[in-house]
């Protein structure tokens, strides 16, 4: 398979192999959290080393803008570029806290949403510049690209029943039904499109999460070329 995303060796780093990049996207509610946990420790067990991390977040000045724009975006105070330019702000210190090093080092990254997340809300259900979009990600992750996109695919409907009554954390989750159906489209078209130029990986999540595992681990088994023990 074609590696994406990696950085240019220093001659003292040729002997080190590269960990890969792997992003975890979908909708609020398609268990990216239960399934990167379990793709983590699966790694782990089979010998890779792996960290897992969010964002926007995953260091402390990127949580901090975290909600910043969650703040903003609750009270209806900031529009799709507004949010763009913070995301990639708290992106951009996440890459060179969180990514490079751990990249560099040989230790495989899974991340809870990248700049995709960008692409598919602020983008396909924002109505945000999708050029914009793409050109700042090549200036943001330049070549720490991910290596592979695992899209865990759930309905609006899924999405609803599993929010519940639940809509007081992420802003985003309190859309309106016609932003999730703009989503949850956008997100399909990026993964047949191949959006950014990246390896996606489609994952049905209205299964129970074991089922939705085994289909992960199929999929890590693709994207690192070895049959892994099951945990």
């Amino acid at each position: 398979m074609k590696e994406k995303g990696k950085c240019m060796q220093t001659p003292e780093k040729k002997s080190q192999e590269l960990g890969k990049f792997i992003v975890f996207e979908g909708i609020g509610g398609s268990g990216k959290g239960t399934q990167i946990i379990l793709a983590k420790d699966l790694l782990i067990k089979n010998g890779f080393k792996t960290v897992y991390t969010r964002e926007p977040g995953g260091i402390e000045p990127a949580e901090e803008i975290r909600k910043l724009i969650f703040m903003l975006k609750n009270e209806k105070l900031i529009n799709a570029e507004g949010q763009m330019a913070l995301f990639f702000g708290a992106r951009k210190l996440w890459v060179e806290g969180v990514v490079k090093p751990n990249v560099d080092n040989g230790i495989n990254v899974l991340t809870d949403r990248c700049h995709t997340s960008t692409g598919a809300y602020q983008g396909y259900a924002e109505g945000g510049n999708q050029k914009q979009i793409l050109a700042i990600s090549d200036i943001v992750l330049g070549n720490y690209k991910p290596d592979a996109v695992i899209l865990l695919d759930i309905s609006k409907e899924t999405f609803i029943n599993r929010r519940g009554n639940d809509i007081n954390g992420d802003p985003f989750d309190k859309e309106s039904p016609e932003y999730f159906d703009r989503l949850i489209a956008g997100y399909r078209e990026m993964a047949k499109t191949g959006w950014g130029g990246l390896n996606w990986y489609v994952v049905n999540g209205e299964s129970g999460v074991e089922e939705v595992s085994e289909s992960v681990t199929k999929v890590l088994e693709e994207i690192f070329e070895k049959k892994l023990k099951r945990l």
